[in-house]
């Protein structure tokens, strides 16, 4: 997403909104619309809700997925919103969203059997946030362009190994032999997910790599990025975790006592949950690097 920062004035609205926000639904309650007046100058503004501490502790946290759409008749096609999300950051650290969009939508070209037409919810290209600001969220929209949200709850972190063992085949063990086995300078890590039957809840997991390092008092993070490479010729793709093992923190002063040794993770990476094909992940090669995962389950869509 783009990032870019505000004029002297937008700081003291921003504020007035996430006030106005805060002020007006509980921390629990369902999406609220801002006043017209403290929108932006032809934009519509919407206050997230966000869950209690206890649901978006660090052990159990929440993904809220920002869902841009606008109801209109459809047909028998599958319609996409046409738009794009903005992140704006504040001078703080702070962020709020704008999905810009002429409110016109795409769709596939089958021939429909008749001229049935419905109303429905048409989607945009969704974004997923972190739940850890105890103010809603903001998001400003182009005029006519609804706002839903979806949270989405984890299950603990689970170590991805770089040995694995499998005594029956499937269709995921046989699509491994197409994946690159070896990458000079990094460990192969192989995550075979469990096919999960009579479920119609959607599921996405996350890839978080990891360095155990001393630590003191500060928040601590590691440095690097995910890169997405395609297995030729297959329609696979694998990731390459590139890091040089730096890590970043904040600054205050600790006291000598509070040192001590943890996992620190980095940047992660968010897939599909599909249990016919492996997850294949390349971390570095060094002994403190280490790669673990979260399956996400989606709530219902308010």
């Amino acid at each position: 997403m783009k990032v870019t920062f505000l004029t002297k004035q937008l700081p003291v609205l921003l504020f007035i909104v996430l006030f106005s926000a805060a002020c007006g639904s509980k921390k629990t309650g369902s999406m609220s619309n801002v006043a017209p007046a403290q929108t932006l100058d032809g934009y519509q503004a919407h206050a997230l809700s966000v869950v209690s501490p206890k649901q978006g502790s660090f052990d159990q946290p929440v993904k809220i997925e920002i869902v841009p759409g606008k109801t209109m008749e459809v047909d028998c096609n599958h319609h996409s919103l046409m738009g794009e999300f903005t992140e704006k950051s504040l001078s703080d650290g702070n962020s709020y969203y704008v999905f810009e969009s002429n409110g016109q939508a795409t769709s596939t070209l089958m021939a429909c059997p008749d001229n049935t037409k419905r109303m429905e919810f048409v989607q945009g290209q969704s974004i997923f946030i972190d739940n850890i600001n105890a103010i809603p969220p903001v998001v400003f929209t182009s005029e006519g362009i609804e706002i839903k949200q979806r949270n989405w709850n984890s299950s603990t972190p689970y170590a991805i190994e770089k040995e694995f063992n499998h005594t029956v085949e499937t269709e995921a063990t046989s699509a491994l032999k197409a994946y690159p086995e070896s990458l000079e300078g990094y460990d192969r890590y192989v995550l075979f997910l469990p096919e999960i039957k009579n479920s119609q809840k959607e599921r996405k997991v996350e890839i978080i790599p990891g360095v155990t390092t001393e630590v003191d008092c500060n928040k601590h993070g590691l440095t690097g990025t995910f890169v997405e490479k395609n297995v030729d010729g297959w329609g696979y793709s694998y990731l390459i975790f590139n890091s040089d093992g730096g890590v970043v923190s904040t600054l205050m002063a600790c006291p000598d006592d509070t040192r001590r040794t943890e996992l620190v993770t980095g940047a992660t990476h968010l897939m599909n949950y599909n249990s016919r094909l492996p997850v294949v992940v390349f971390i570095p090669k060094k002994d403190n690097f280490s790669v673990q995962y979260r399956v996400w389950e989606a709530g219902e869509l308010k």
